[in-house]
């Protein structure tokens, strides 16, 4: 039949909308608190332009939402290109409509040129001197600031051979005069470029994947490019978090309650450097022989506590009070002091502050619940951190921290001899921590809340 594929990109096809089909219903019901975003970067007439539409009709087809920002060197007001105005105008506004569509209703954001085509054409203005080294290190330092890569999920850059671009350049033309890019040193400049960005930035971007196009068919890089965006995407909305094996910790833990013991806390943190394991968290929820560590930050300043009221439908602590902030080790924690690094990133997430606090490096407790079989499954490790001024104080004072997809977390710091008023309606877990750091300000409860080995 016209128009049917052969039977080899038939088979891929299908299995490439079998699995949109699985995320789609994983779409639904993960509540990802932003879209994923990919950039499509690389050399003129790599192919990059037909494969990004490739890929929005894939998706699209497959009830995906997703949204293409093209590129905006063509629509600039600046009109010296290759000037150092140029390219800070145009990568401005690639960050800017990144950033707008955190807020967008959409499933995944497709960058035409973002923020490492940045940094590779600031590469260029440097070899090719029209800036100096030290502007060029300005710049890179801003459009290389984890802030902006860690929120590029996958760069796609496209590579072809210049006497091939030239090639595409030209067919169903009626010139073959070479235009300021289009020519083969030129070319040849900005693919060492995209080498040499690749060297110095790459490490800083999530996963960067470099395609050759110069033989390949459009089809061929295509089923590429949508295998490795819906492997992206399904890591994206099913996470892999840190577990610890419930066979490697020594000490047993209470079923529900706060263990202060010394020796209880360091045998935990001793199963998690010497037997953690990475696991998908839609895996690790329903598996009862792994233990899930979740850092915790008790928020203090000048005698008074961050009180937290979370709001978000679905989500265990809705519309509860409590006196932490934290959440799951993910695998990009991983590293020397993996809790401190996560707890540290959740703290950034949840109340946007960086380093304005200091933390105590030792936790001073581990509790836990039996409200359900998957709360048991989770163990919180609880840090205590100090606020370092009043200015930093007075910012997260009746404070609401608003995530992009419509859920949020109110703050307000609170005087000690307040914490009865919002007891009764805080989770277990804050609960326990103000039986434990606070006594005289808890209501008298039963015995066996609390556990001191």
């Amino acid at each position: 039949m016209q128009g049917t594929p052969p039977d080899d990109d038939l088979s891929r096809i299908q299995d490439l909308e079998l699995r949109a089909e699985q995320l789609k219903t994983l779409i639904e019901g993960a509540r990802a608190p932003r879209p994923l975003i990919i950039e499509f970067s690389g050399l003129p007439k790599s192919g990059k332009t037909s494969l990004i539409s490739v890929l929005q009709l894939f998706l699209k087809r497959n009830g995906i939402k997703a949204e293409v920002y093209t590129e905006r060197a063509s629509i600039s007001p600046i009109k010296k290109k290759g000037h150092l105005e140029f390219n800070v105008w145009v990568s401005c506004a690639s960050l800017e409509g990144m950033l707008e569509a955190l807020f967008k209703d959409i499933d995944v954001f497709i960058l035409d040129r973002g923020i490492f085509d940045a940094l590779v054409w600031n590469e260029w203005l440097k070899m090719t001197g029209k800036i100096t080294a030290e502007e060029a290190g300005e710049v890179e330092k801003f459009f290389s600031m984890t802030r902006w890569t860690d929120l590029v999920d996958l760069v796609f850059v496209f590579r072809c051979d210049p006497a091939t671009s030239i090639e595409r350049e030209h067919a169903g033309q009626l010139t073959t005069k070479r235009g300021t890019i289009m020519e083969e040193t030129t070319l040849a400049q900005l693919d060492e470029c995209i080498h040499e960005t690749k060297i110095k930035n790459g490490g800083k971007f999530k996963k960067v994947l470099t395609m050759d196009t110069t033989g390949t068919e459009t089809k061929q890089t295509a089923t590429r490019v949508a295998a490795a965006t819906l492997d992206t995407l399904n890591a994206f909305l099913d996470e892999t978090i840190c577990v610890v094996p419930v066979s490697a910790v020594s000490t047993e833990l209470p079923s529900s309650g706060l263990v202060s013991d010394r020796h209880a806390i360091e045998g935990f943190l001793k199963a998690i450097e010497t037997d953690k394991k990475f696991l998908l968290r839609s895996k690790a929820e329903k598996d009862a022989n792994f233990l899930q560590p979740i850092p915790c930050a008790v928020m203090e300043y000048d005698g008074k506590i961050l009180l937290l009221k979370r709001k978000k439908r679905g989500h265990p602590l809705h519309d509860t009070y409590a006196v932490w902030a934290g959440g799951h080790v993910s695998s990009s924690d991983d590293g020397t002091d993996i809790l401190l690094n996560a707890l540290r990133r959740e703290i950034s997430e949840e109340l946007f502050i960086k380093e304005a606090f200091d933390l105590d490096p030792t936790p001073i407790a581990l509790v836990r619940t039996q409200e359900d079989e998957r709360a048991s499954l989770h163990i919180g490790v609880v840090y205590r951190v100090t606020l370092r001024s009043q200015h930093v104080a007075l910012a997260m004072n009746q404070k609401e921290f608003r995530e992009t997809r419509g859920s949020s977390m109110s703050g307000r710091l609170i005087e000690l001899d307040k914490i009865p008023e919002y007891y009764r309606d805080m989770g277990d877990w804050s609960q326990f921590i103000v039986d434990y750091l606070w006594p005289d300000q808890a209501p008298a409860k039963p015995q066996g809340t609390l556990f001191e080995e």
